[in-house]
């Protein structure tokens, strides 16, 4: 069933419904109150948000996810927390409904299903590290030239500062 769902949520990733965001280029890094991190793991999303909270303040909510079809972790979501028909199920509906001012996108092993969320999410500012399928979806990329996700998360938050 698995192949179906990705079907009907790859082609909704080539065929986008444009949604009309105003989003300002510019993200005041002071107005931040929530964030949401898409990462590969629980481990990297622990790791990114000591690095939000040392570098952004300690009173800035965090939201993390991460794609794993095993685990049954809180955090973790897959392939089955979406219908046959590509649409998000209850779970992922509540983590929808939260509208973050930041996401940060750092899976390296992409899916189809990581993108679908970062793209249902568009009013959001988002940054993360460049790739060519995650273009279109990010406001802010950099190359992830760093060895370990920590440097590059602050690396990212520090030019985030800069543009400011």
């Amino acid at each position: 069933m698995k192949w179906i769902r990705e079907y009907y949520v790859k082609s909704t990733l080539e065929n986008p419904k444009k949604k009309l965001t105003q989003k300002s280029i510019l993200l005041n890094t002071a107005n931040i109150k929530t964030i949401s991190i898409i990462a590969s793991n629980k481990k990297e999303i622990e790791a990114i948000t000591e690095i939000i909270h040392s570098d952004l303040g300690i009173d800035i909510t965090v939201m993390g996810n991460y794609y794993d079809e095993k685990s049954v972790d809180e955090q973790a979501f897959s392939y089955k927390d979406f219908t046959l028909f590509g649409k998000p199920r209850e779970k992922l509906i509540q983590l929808l409904s939260l509208t973050p001012d930041l996401i940060i996108f750092t899976p390296e092993r992409l899916n189809y299903f990581t993108l679908f969320l970062l793209q249902l999410q568009s009013a959001s500012y988002s940054m993360g590290f460049y790739n060519e399928e995650t273009e279109p979806y990010l406001d802010l990329m950099l190359n992830n030239e760093e060895n370990d996700i920590q440097s590059g998360t602050a690396l990212l938050i520090k030019y985030l500062k800069q543009i400011n």
